[in-house]
């Protein structure tokens, strides 16, 4: 067998591993040639720092890495690792990381990231030999919404629902309790097909929701802080039921540190349907 970088004309041969992969895991699921692309740019998914085993000409396992520099380091993101079912128990995965380390030493890579299914005890076992540590729990919600509005405690001034398109992210960042996930964060939004929902006093933004409209997902939502508790998240949740073909919605990757957040997802109708651990790898 063969290790080695994937390259651009690997794409077709990585989606079928990708499925192959997949279609047993804990959430199976697959993706067809548009949404890979999807989430190679999305998650700024560079193949030359991606790596695959061959078996003659099949890819058999493949670990997909992203990369962006973030608070002035660089990082990289394990945006997706797969085996094939009659490959697993064959210690690729930490060939493959063995592999990578003179590219990660090239590219001066501090950190590498990674998200696991806590319930997947087998995965979380192999990161933890290969050197990563469990840092924070991720929660993802799904359901229907059924947006509740409540009473408007401490609102004085009218509030204008708006699609905004430049996103000044310095601002965005400032209504921020903790850090979103890399899947969440992608501040080239037009990459992910992003559209924006704004909440305005006046002039002043005070809260946000980022979604795309295609796979009724939400990436973001936030309010400043002295602007909470006046029925602002719920106003944003109820204009992008406008934007959206079904009620049924998804957030993932909600920090568990964010009470709050969690709580009014609940009360506008979503679930807690699987949750993620975080993992993190410091190389230098």
């Amino acid at each position: 067998m063969e290790i080695r970088k994937l390259k651009a004309g690997d794409s077709a041969d990585l989606l079928k591993a990708i499925n192959g992969a997949f279609a047993d895991y804990i959430v199976p699921f697959q993706l067809d040639a548009l949404q890979l692309e999807s989430k190679i740019r999305g998650e700024d998914i560079l193949m030359d720092l991606s790596v695959g085993v061959f078996d003659g000409i099949q890819l058999v396992a493949f670990i997909m890495h992203g990369m962006r520099e973030i608070e002035g380091s660089k990082v990289i993101y394990n945006a997706g690792t797969g085996v094939l079912p009659a490959y697993r128990n064959s210690g690729l995965v930490g060939e493959m990381y063995r592999f990578m380390q003179p590219s990660f030493r090239e590219y001066r890579v501090k950190k590498l990231l990674l998200e696991v299914i806590e319930s997947n005890r087998r995965a979380v076992r192999v990161y933890e030999k290969n050197g990563f540590v469990k840092g924070r729990r991720l929660l993802c919600f799904g359901g229907e919404l059924h947006v509740k509005m409540g009473a408007l405690s401490g609102r004085t001034q009218p509030i204008r629902i708006q699609s905004i398109h430049d996103f000044s992210w310095d601002i965005l960042q400032s209504f921020w309790d903790v850090e979103p996930s890399w899947q969440n964060r992608s501040e080239r939004s037009e990459l992910i097909q992003l559209k924006g929902l704004g909440a305005f006093i006046g002039s002043d933004l005070v809260g946000y929701i980022l979604f795309n409209s295609s796979n009724r997902r939400i990436y973001q939502i936030a309010v400043a802080q002295q602007h909470r508790r006046k029925g602002i998240a719920t106003q944003l949740l109820s204009e992008l039921k406008v934007f959206v073909s079904s009620a049924k919605v998804q957030i993932t990757n909600v920090d568990e540190k964010a009470k709050n957040l969690q709580l009014f997802l609940q009360r506008q109708g979503l679930v807690n349907t699987i949750n993620q651990i975080e993992m993190v790898k410091m190389i230098f």
